[in-house]
């Protein structure tokens, strides 16, 4: 039997086997009502929840599109790591007040908090729609990179078509049988065997190249454009470079499987700790290894057809088949445990914001789970159908779509948090502007001024929001400053 059927073979053992984990898990925490389901019972632990919280940030990109990042752009990509302390910063801060809302007013959603401070069901659809049209595009990408992963290690003994399907169905099996519950233990699994992986990913890589000082001087000696910014391709000037280190840790906690992270935590000590493990996890991940692999891989391999496929060719190329396709378990994995975390919470958005929008109490618990479950597996289905038309880099699509439309979340819900004096007219066109703007100069492909269009997005949407309020303050405000400002503090 050759090397690349047992390569693929043992990657599906290993699936199987964090799916017989789910299986009973799942049977131990089975959810009969929407709480359960999508929340795990807000009861999320300390040790838990940090564990959670690296596995739905580091997926695939962390073995995937980080090397293929940092392959393409060089150190310049290192400003995700920077961003990461206000990622740790908005937990702590938003995520713990948020969670007290959640908790007194039973929150259940981004639109479930914007609906009750605003009053307001178009603030909630918009929000709502925003999280799901940007989640999907985030979603497609992690099958687009475990169908890549899984094709270029098995040696196409796997077609990318198949595989894409393998992760749909593996996906679905984790998610419907476990549930939210189910998923929380399965991510701590797969946060460790991600750390472990992408560690011993960068050793392999490391070694051909001769070692990690070698590494550096060839880099400087023949490509030295990949140890400064703008960095490989240009794009990565004084201007981009900032406006990411500050727009994107916004779009970035506003991924709702990130977000929905502080409703699951059971007090505010799991959701400090959770916290600590983001910037650790980063630094490990970011700062340091798929740095080394993405560096290696230019020096190593001549015929690159997608930055993203970097890591899985190194480790076909040099090291033992073996080794690879244990890596690549883990890369898959990790992949998946995002694909669960986004499949839930899409799921919860389209079912309880959208489809059952004023109806959930009308609705018995059986109806609710039936109506979720067929959820779920739509949004499987349209994000597989998305991902057999793969873009060359998985993180740029990520980073200037998804997390750029979803930092249009951040003014009207921070400004809502924290200054009673917003009015819904204000968040309400706030956002919407935000959108337009942004999606406009991005179909137009326009940058006034030198600064990207989210950065103008961003900008306008706050200014919108704060104005109009201001216009607006004589409006009677007297039920949310009784209601969010009298008794929830901190």
């Amino acid at each position: 039997m050759n090397t690349d059927l047992l390569s693929f073979l043992l990657i599906i053992a290993y699936l199987v086997m964090m799916l017989v984990i789910t299986v009973r898990q799942g049977k131990k925490t089975k959810a009969s009502n929407a709480d359960g389901f999508f929340l795990a019972g807000r009861g999320v632990s300390s040790v838990l929840l940090p564990l959670t919280m690296i596995a739905a940030m580091q997926s695939t990109f962390a073995f995937l599109g980080a090397p293929g990042m940092y392959y393409s752009h060089g150190i310049s990509y290192i400003v995700i790591v920077l961003s990461q302390a206000w990622v740790a910063l908005m937990v702590i801060y938003f995520g713990n007040k948020i969670r007290k809302l959640a908790n007194k007013y039973n929150y259940m959603s981004i639109g479930d908090y914007f609906r009750d401070r605003y009053d307001s069901n178009y603030i909630k659809v918009l929000a709502s729609c925003i999280s799901v049209l940007m989640t999907m595009v985030f979603l497609a990408m992690q099958y687009v990179g475990n169908a890549r992963a899984m094709q270029v290690i098995t040696g196409n003994v796997v077609s990318y078509q198949v595989a894409i399907i393998i992760a749909v169905l593996f996906s679905l099996a984790y998610v419907l049988i476990g549930g939210a519950g189910g998923v929380v233990l399965l991510d701590a699994i797969q946060a460790v065997v991600l750390m472990v992986g992408i560690v011993l990913a960068a050793y392999v890589a490391i070694g051909p190249a001769g070692g990690i000082q070698k590494l550096f001087k060839t880099a400087i000696e023949t490509t030295p454009e990949l140890l400064s910014r703008p960095g490989g391709k240009g794009m990565y000037t004084n201007k981009y470079w900032v406006m990411q280190f500050i727009v994107l840790p916004f779009g970035i906690w506003f991924c709702p499987h990130i977000w929905t992270r502080s409703l699951m935590a059971k007090d505010e000590n799991a959701l400090a700790k959770s916290a600590i493990s983001i910037p650790v996890s980063q630094i490990l991940i970011f700062g340091f290894s798929t740095l080394f692999i993405g560096l290696a891989g230019h020096q190593l391999l001549t015929d690159v057809k997608a930055a993203d496929t970097v890591l899985p060719l190194m480790m076909r190329n040099y090291s033992h088949w073996f080794v690879a396709a244990l890596i690549m378990a883990a890369a898959i994995s990790a992949g998946m445990s995002t694909i669960n975390s986004m499949l839930l919470v899409s799921s919860q958005i389209v079912s309880q914001d959208l489809i059952l929008l004023n109806k959930k109490e009308k609705v018995s618990d059986s109806k609710n789970m039936l109506i979720s479950r067929v959820v779920v597996l739509l949004l499987a289905v349209v994000a597989a159908l998305i991902a057999l038309r793969p873009p060359e880099s998985l993180v740029q699509v990520v980073q200037d779509v998804a997390y750029t439309g979803l930092a249009q979340l951040a003014p009207a819900f921070i400004l809502g948090l924290y200054w009673k004096g917003t009015r819904k007219e204000g968040a309400a066109l706030g956002m919407t502007v935000g959108i337009v703007v942004l999606f406009s100069m991005r179909i137009l492909q326009v940058s006034p001024l030198g600064y990207p269009g989210f950065m103008w997005a961003f900008f306008s949407n706050i200014l919108i929001t704060i104005v109009v309020s201001l216009a607006f303050k004589s409006k009677d405000n007297t039920i949310v400053e009784e209601k969010f400002f009298s008794e929830i503090r901190g």
